[in-house]
């Protein structure tokens, strides 16, 4: 059985737990291309006006895997973090799809929330095994391969790569020696990881001699220090994640100048 995984919006974060779980299940994920310009088309013509750029983009994706795989994965993100939530866009990604693209095999929506607490994330996974028809100690395995892949990936963030680093291992994007300087670039993941929507803006400015700290680089230990010099909570967990680790690399001076990359449409 195939699985389809727009690679859009929250792909980038949670790919190789997505990956990982799916194959452990027997099943094969099947990953949209590269964003290019009929993909971005598409999304816009299907989607609703008012929403983002990146969210049109997913419907885009969705559309072009929807006769080429026999199911298409959508998560539902309400929350990634207790007390925290995600974008209202998020919580409403399947119903958005289902009402504006034709023609869909059977969708398969993991409701993840963790807003009251972690252990709703492992419920939701058994949820999705559920959705598939497979024994619960078989989907419990999975998950914990799965779990395992993903900490190691966000190791390698913290660590100082970029997603870019783990989809396009033949490319080089270790640091450059003798650089001009860091740059920081703030913006959600899925804006600065899909290269076609961001005009490549991290290779780009690579190319120009500068090595780069991305909100993935910074440990959500030290983004939360950092935010204790807000007077009022964000609830908003990209909001935290992106002003977090800026003001660690303003206070810290770790980088020598900051981007920050939104898109049309997104309240940040």
């Amino acid at each position: 059985m195939k699985i389809g995984i727009p690679g859009a919006l929250s792909y980038f974060d949670y790919f190789p737990l997505w990956k990982t779980f799916f194959c452990e299940l027997g099943f094969t994920p099947v990953v949209s291309p590269l964003t290019n310009k009929e993909i971005l088309n598409k999304g816009v013509y299907l989607c609703v006006d008012d929403a983002c750029l990146p969210v049109k983009l997913f419907h885009g994706h969705v559309d072009y895997l929807k006769d080429k795989v026999d199911a298409i994965f959508i998560p539902r993100l309400v929350s990634i973090a207790p007390n925290e939530f995600i974008c209202p866009k998020f919580i409403g990604l399947p119903e958005m799809v289902k009402n504006s693209v034709k023609g869909l095999p059977p969708l398969l929506v993991l409701n993840y929330n963790l807003h009251k607490s972690l252990k709703y994330g492992k419920k939701a996974f058994e949820d999705l095994g559920f959705q598939l028809g497979i024994n619960p100690k078989i989907v419990n395995k999975a998950y914990k391969k799965a779990k395992h892949e993903q900490a190691r990936y966000e190791m390698m963030l913290e660590a100082g790569q970029s997603p870019l680093s783990y989809l396009y291992p033949k490319e080089d994007w270790n640091p450059i020696a003798g650089s001009k300087g860091i740059i920081g670039i703030i913006g959600h993941p899925y804006l600065l990881y899909d290269r076609y929507i961001s005009m490549d803006i991290i290779k780009k400015i690579r190319k120009m001699g500068y090595n780069l700290l991305v909100p993935s680089n910074t440990s959500l230990d030290t983004i939360e220090e950092s935010l204790k010099t807000m007077t009022k909570r964000l609830f908003w967990s990209y909001g935290r994640r992106m002003l977090g680790s800026g003001i660690n690399w303003l206070y810290s001076n770790k980088v020598d100048g900051i981007l920050f990359l939104s898109s049309f449409g997104c309240g940040v």
